[in-house]
């Protein structure tokens, strides 16, 4: 009988009676790609990968599947992307893959970008040109902007262009926005100054503002984001320069920038006189003194109170406008009848309730008049942390009760004193400027 050679052969390669079909032949042939083919493991049947059937392991005709089989061409029948030479099943039939399957494949570094494909926004990378940002870290697309490189746009390392944070002075550019300043001048940025004819630094408007305040306060109509922007320190709600009310020299009881506690001697200010002073229930503590302020240009002095601990009625702080001596006979009344009211401007370390009173020849002793003395006429203002200017009127004004003043009825030819009263038991810390009549 003859024996069969090693390979799986056809029935007509061996003589009649020969064991070849069902028998247990030696080892067969080499293995195929995906599997181990059709050499099989010396069974001597025909190889199930090249038998142009769909066995039940495998995904289409001789191939995919669990099979050892190569793996299935483009349009072939498909269950998983393992099935097809091209690693993408769809719909049940292997496809070429494209740059937006949704699969990480071909060349890609992650899902549908990198390699061939569009750079990627993020995710894996192998180089800089998968990377949309141009920067490829630790196989990851990083932000080209903490690179320690000059890339991408960058007009500097890691600053300019158009996605970067702007320059410092003195690192390159091609514009203006390229470099904090928003200045850039021959090539490189330069610092911002207040008169650069350009909003950048702070500043609430052009070239004034913010921190130029001090040197360039905006004019009314301009832009402010604080009081402290404006020249006239006020500021809208609609974050625009308001115009201050106009106050005659002679109108203004004391500004302070003289520096003392005495009203301005100036006969001219219709025979004004006397000079600030405390008053309180004995039991708490309390200081004054003109202290340096910033509120523009033209007040750089105000007057400053200070005080807490007064158990009983409170305390304050207040001028005689009529006083010519320390004895209370020396307190004269002053004749206001040409004006309106009172207006100063304050602020307070911290929102401060101020009763603001004006004693007249009926609620003050000097007048003599008084059947309910010390209570006065007044009105109540609340003092925030900012500047603010503050206008009582006269005919705002209302005794106190328990007050009983004989005629009833403020009188404005009669004012003994302007008074700033805090109740018992306030803290306070409050600053007031440039007191004055108003018509």
């Amino acid at each position: 009988m003859q024996a069969c050679s090693g390979r799986v052969q056809q029935p007509s390669d061996c003589l009649s009676g020969s064991s070849c079909g069902g028998g247990v032949g030696t080892a067969g042939g080499g293995a195929v790609a995906g599997g181990a083919g059709d050499g099989g493991a010396g069974t001597g049947t025909i190889g199930t990968c090249r038998n142009n059937q769909k066995d039940p392991d495998e995904s289409d005709v001789d191939c995919g599947g669990t099979s050892h089989c190569a793996r299935c061409p483009p349009a072939s029948n498909c269950t998983k992307n393992a099935d097809c030479e091209t690693a993408f099943c769809a719909d049940r039939r292997c496809v070429e893959p494209t740059c937006s399957d949704g699969i990480e494949n071909q060349d890609e570094t992650d899902v549908d970008c990198g390699g061939s494909c569009k750079p990627c926004d993020g995710g894996g990378c192998s180089s800089n040109d998968d990377c949309s940002s141009q920067y490829c870290k630790d196989q990851s697309c990083a932000d080209h902007c903490q690179s320690g490189k000059r890339e991408a746009d960058e007009t500097d390392t890691d600053c300019g262009g158009s996605e970067c944070e702007p320059c410092a002075d003195k690192e390159r550019c091609r514009e203006a926005s390229d470099c904090q300043s928003l200045v850039c001048s021959k090539g490189l940025c330069s610092p911002a100054t207040c008169n650069d004819q350009i909003k950048n630094q702070d500043e609430s408007d052009l070239d004034c503002g913010g921190v130029c305040s001090e040197s360039s306060p905006c004019p009314v109509a301009a832009r402010c984001n604080t009081p402290a922007d404006c020249e006239s320190w006020i500021c809208s709600a609609a974050h625009k320069c308001s115009a201050d009310i106009v106050i005659p020299p002679l109108d203004v009881i004391d500004d302070f920038e003289d520096g003392d506690f005495q009203l301005p001697a100036n006969p001219a200010w219709g025979g004004r006189a006397g000079s600030w002073y405390l008053f309180s229930d004995g039991t708490g503590i309390g200081s004054y003194d003109v202290f340096a302020i910033k509120r523009g240009s033209k007040s750089v002095k105000g007057l400053r109170v200070q005080g807490s601990g007064f158990s009983g009625w409170g305390s304050g702080i207040g001028v005689d406008l009529n006083r010519s001596g320390a004895s209370d006979s020396s307190k004269l009344a002053y004749d206001a009848a040409a004006y309106s009211g009172i207006t100063f401007w304050a602020r307070a370390a911290s929102s401060s309730a101020v009763k603001v009173a004006l004693p007249d020849v009926d609620t003050d002793s000097a007048g003599m008049t008084c059947s309910s003395c010390g209570r006065h006429y007044s009105k109540f203002v609340q003092i925030g942390t900012d500047w603010q200017r503050f206008t009582v009127a006269f005919s705002d004004l209302a005794v106190e009760l328990g007050g009983v003043p004989t005629p009833t009825g403020f009188k404005p030819s009669g004012v003994v004193s302007v008074q700033f009263w805090f109740a018992s038991g306030q803290s306070y810390d409050l600053y007031i400027d440039d007191v004055a009549l108003v018509k």
